[in-house]
């Protein structure tokens, strides 16, 4: 195979630069320059890293091609300081960038990293186009104004105005002729309700009413019915929350909106007048309290999704073998029938390894449900 001009060849694998500087941007031993030791650590067995989702290093992976491409000869140091990342980090993301390409997949379909002898120096001889703007094919551009359309119409949501400029951008230069040459009429979305009780909690904070309603509580799954005095509704985690005071508790709580079964104002009984409000949006609005118990999880490749949808405090690595990726998670759990049910789902990609009751509550549960296959096959 003939490799195109200009093109340089491969080096190995990418490996953090040697001497003080390699070690010097990692003062706690960590693999991430931090000295406090809580962030990322190697990967290796046994080390304990934060999470990082596959959405992040995608993000930054894509970044990385073209902030190389137009600083041949960048030092790896430098890229890990830019990308708020470790050497090794860098050389990893490195490394599979050099597997990453064109379809085919061949040799000279992939991107050309080259680093210098030393690996302290990194340059990009082939970009497999990450550098050109990206030109939408037919169902590409069809496929993109329907996700646009159905976020503009999902009101408080996003921020409709960046979505609409974008849709109009699309239809302007791609959309239009794409739909055009498919001789397809415009497209026109409409989304699903996720929340259909969303409208009545506005009724209830523009009228100034109690609510009643119908709310599923996912930690113990369970239905209860409640009277709340409505405060607001904010946007975190990506979900709708009713912020409110909860007469069944005697407290403000967060209520998930597409989780309210059903609703009804209470035109007859006013809201009591609101003392205090936090105007501040929460980043999250889970919070474990003093009765939470600390759950350790052996969790295999298949359940690698786990911390990156629930919050934990840990996540350990306990393999070098990307095929296992075993890893060891710590979080809080505020319910006993909300954590059986995720470790009953999991089959065995999940063990519970602290605390033993736990476990046996877990064990119990799955004996009973095999126990009922038992009779319905016999």
């Amino acid at each position: 195979m003939t490799r195109p001009p200009g093109r340089r060849p491969r080096r190995p694998a990418a490996q953090p630069a040697p001497g003080p500087s390699a070690a010097n941007d990692d003062p706690a031993g960590d693999g991430t320059g931090d000295a406090d030791g809580t962030r990322p650590r190697d990967g290796r067995a046994g080390r304990t890293v934060v999470r990082e989702t596959a959405s992040d290093r995608l993000t930054r992976m894509l970044a990385l091609v073209p902030y190389v491409s137009r600083r041949p000869g960048v030092r790896v140091e430098e890229l890990a300081a830019e990308f708020g990342v470790s050497t090794r980090q860098i050389a990893s993301d490195l490394d599979l960038l050099m597997v990453c390409g064109l379809p085919g997949y061949y040799p000279d379909d992939l991107i050309d990293v080259v680093l210098d002898d030393d690996g302290g120096t990194v340059s990009i001889a082939f970009d497999a186009g990450i550098e050109r703007p990206v030109r939408l094919t037919g169902d590409e551009a069809i496929a993109l104004t329907v996700a646009l359309r159905a976020l503009a119409d999902l009101p408080g949501l996003v921020d409709d105005d960046a979505v609409r400029s974008a849709l109009a951008k699309l239809e302007q230069h791609t959309g239009r002729e794409a739909v055009a040459a498919q001789d397809t009429p415009v497209v026109q979305v409409a989304a699903a309700d996720p929340a259909p009780a969303l409208g009545v909690v506005r009724d209830a904070l523009r009228l100034g009413r109690r609510l009643w309603m119908r709310y599923y509580t996912a930690s113990r799954d369970e239905m209860t019915e409640r009277t709340v005095d409505p405060l607001r509704v904010l946007v975190t985690d990506g979900h709708s929350y009713l912020e409110a005071y909860c007469h069944l508790v005697g407290s403000i709580r967060h209520f998930r909106v597409d989780r309210i079964e059903d609703a009804r104002v209470l035109l007859d009984e006013p809201a009591q007048p609101t003392l205090w409000a936090d105007s501040d949006v929460p980043d999250k609005v889970f919070h474990p309290g003093p009765q939470s118990a600390t759950v350790t999880l052996r969790l295999g490749h298949a359940a690698r999704w786990v911390p990156e949808y629930y919050p934990v405090e840990a996540v350990e690595e306990l393999s070098d073998d990307a095929a296992d990726g075993a890893i060891r998670v710590r979080l809080q759990a505020t319910g006993e029938a909300w954590l059986t049910r995720l470790v009953l789902s999991l089959g065995g990609d999940a063990v519970i390894e602290a605390p033993a009751d736990l476990a046996a509550v877990v064990d119990e549960r799955a004996s009973a449900a095999l126990a009922l296959y038992g009779e319905q096959v016999d």
